[in-house]
């Protein structure tokens, strides 16, 4: 109690500073980077209506990531909910909007469950990410369906420069052991433009874990072993083509929960095996300098086995896929004015055996309107979008954003209006005995305002943002016939601040707080699973060979409809570093719970203690 108390007078000390974390480089606190996932077209950071975090590669290493959710979980916008230790179901909460109202991509290509319409974060590793652009509020107008919190897109590396390879071996707690390798390059032309790129990453990663209950001490192991590649060729200036692909196998071994007492159990045989995969070509012509064509054809495609020969009720075959074709066009009209049009068409596959099988058929059109003004300090984004579900009919979404850019005072105002849709899953609609396939979409729409200002040379940075989303139609179980219908309110508003500066040349800190008040309008109680208040703070050493990181993240107390009462608040402090020993021998490790807390995300599920790993890499 104590310890919630001090935090709370750190966090009203901070409440009128800055929002989401800046995660900018060292050479300058104020963003330069290229955004892609707001508006599906580049443009700078600065210039972006929404609101969007930029996790770069550099900070993904320095935390010594194994997983993405390793990343997540301590992005205070976001609530990561891990059920066990590494490689367990890891759902993420976005501005209080559900795992399955935020849309997760992979290079632009929607990822997720048909069943459920979650994406499960723990299986995918962090070796061969770029950065991770993180947008918040709604966004079906771009992309449909899923959007109605946000977007999540991963992106991956590729190949640049000469052909170089990589390989590392990390081992540490819990018997736990990971090597990678990559191979990678580019070859330019006699012109001398890049006319082939290419890159192969390969990993294997086990751990002997931790028990997934509570109560337990059985231990349960992890086992991934990935694939990716992403591959460019440039046969021309017009012309482009890109394909990549993702494949990973993991076994998991689970536990049972008791749905009677609430609390989760040990369970000796029960295992779950998974294929999982991504696949995406995408082609770019440019017809014209104004007119910019970009098809993109993706498949992916999840098989999960599950076997418990002590049980009848934990055995289950479920594969999902989606089948998805894009084409966009930008048509760049002027120097201020660029128009994106396109066409999606999804499928969507969805089969659990012995109960359903089933495909539902998607196409839309979108057009989206950038508009810059005032010699570029006006921005004004404005779209549309219109949907048509083989099970529901159509449904349109639109959305507004400005950016105002005071460029002498270095503030910036920023201001959206956007609504959102979730189509129902196939367990909502098809499921014996609980499926409706009467459902109408989850709706939400969605306002927010902030100010970011830059002082001391952008070696200190400053904002808040104040957003309210509202949800209407929320697919929940009907309590007198348990099946699905359309009967949930919510709203959920909030506050996200904090402060990035730069003290000195070799330090940078950050900090950022999100308080977020949360309400379901059926029975005036908080949403699950929503903290109140969730705090973060990174200070980053560079000198010279050697980077050091050290984070402290508070999570506040939440109420668990599952085990029917409240997790308590927890802090947790992270530390990691790398040091380059030679010109291709790198060391790096990492201290995970330094002060050993014991915590909850979920109820009745552990967490890991205090952990440590540490490792080298080889750079040919």
């Amino acid at each position: 109690m104590k310890k919630f108390f001090m935090c709370k007078l750190w966090l009203l000390a901070f409440t009128f500073l800055t929002v989401s974390a800046v995660w900018a480089d060292d050479d300058s606190i104020k963003i330069k980077e290229v955004v892609i996932s707001a508006s599906k077209i580049e443009e700078p950071a600065e210039e972006t209506t929404s609101r969007v975090i930029i996790i770069p590669n550099k900070t993904i290493e320095s935390k010594g990531a194994q997983f993405i959710g390793d990343v997540l979980k301590d992005v205070p916008e976001i609530n990561l909910i891990q059920s066990g230790g590494q490689g367990k179901l890891a759902d993420v909460i976005l501005r209080g909007g559900s795992s399955s109202q935020v849309l997760v991509m992979i290079d632009g290509v929607k990822v997720k469950s048909t069943t459920t319409g979650t994406f499960d974060f723990s299986g995918i590793t962090a070796d061969d990410i770029e950065k991770i652009e993180i947008v918040k509020g709604p966004q079906s107008t771009i992309y449909g369906s899923e959007a109605m919190a946000g977007v999540i897109n991963i992106i991956t590396k590729k190949g640049r420069d000469k052909t170089h390879a990589d390989l590392a071996l990390e081992g540490g707690s819990f018997d736990t052991y990971k090597t990678s390798a990559s191979f990678s390059g580019a070859l330019a032309s006699r012109r001398g433009s890049e006319m082939l790129n290419y890159r192969f990453t390969a990993s294997y990663f086990s751990t002997e874990g931790i028990s997934i209950s509570k109560r337990g001490d059985e231990k349960d192991g992890y086992k991934n072993a990935s694939f990716s590649t992403k591959l460019g060729i440039k046969p021309s200036d017009i012309f482009n083509l890109e394909f990549t692909g993702r494949y990973y196998y993991d076994r998991s071994e689970l536990d049972d929960y008791n749905y009677t007492l609430r609390q989760t159990a040990d369970a000796l045989n029960f295992v779950q095996n998974g294929h999982h995969y991504v696949i995406s070509g995408k082609g770019r012509l440019y017809l014209f300098d104004t007119w910019e064509q970009i098809l993109t054809v993706s498949n992916i495609k999840d098989s999960l086995k599950t076997r418990d020969t002590d049980t009848s009720w934990n055995n289950y075959d479920i594969i999902t896929g989606m089948e998805t074709v894009d084409w966009q066009n930008n048509l760049y009209l002027s120097g201020s004015y660029t128009l994106t049009a396109g066409f999606e068409n999804r499928l969507e596959k969805g089969e659990n055996i012995g109960n359903f099988s089933r495909k539902i058929y998607n196409n839309a059109v979108y057009f989206n309107n950038k508009l810059s003004l005032f010699e570029g300090w006006l921005h004004v984004d404005a779209g549309i979008r219109y949907d048509v579900h083989e099970t529901f009919g159509n449904k349109y979404t639109y959305r507004i954003g400005s950016v105002y850019d005071i460029k002498p005072a270095d503030l910036r105002i920023l201001a959206n209006y956007g609504t959102g849709f979730r189509a129902p899953t196939f367990n909502e609609l098809f499921y014996p005995n609980y499926g409706n396939p009467n459902l109408t979409p989850e709706e939400s729409w969605a306002w927010e305002v902030g100010l970011e200002k830059g002082l001391l040379d952008n070696k200190l940075s400053l904002s808040i943002t104040y957003f309210d989303q509202n949800y209407d139609n929320l697919i929940q179980t009907d309590p007198f016939t348990w099946t699905a219908v359309n009967i949930g309110k919510a709203q959920v508003k909030g506050i996200e601040t904090g402060i990035s500066a730069k003290p000195v040349e070799r330090l940078t800190v950050r900090t950022v707080y999100t308080y977020m008040d949360t309400e379901d309008k059926d029975t005036g109680q908080r949403l699950v699973r929503r903290p109140k208040d969730k705090l973060n703070i990174t200070a980053e050493y560079s000198a010279g060979d050697l980077t050091l990181l050290a984070g402290y993240t508070f999570v506040g107390e939440v109420f668990d409809t599952i085990a029917q009462r409240n997790l308590e608040s927890y802090s947790l402090i992270n530390i990691s570093g790398d040091y380059k020993l030679t010109k291709n021998i790198k060391l790096f490790g990492r201290i995970d719970n330094l002060l050993d807390e014991d915590y909850e995300t979920a109820g009745g599920y552990n967490s890991p203690g205090f952990s440590a790993f540490t490792g080298v890499k080889f750079e040919i």
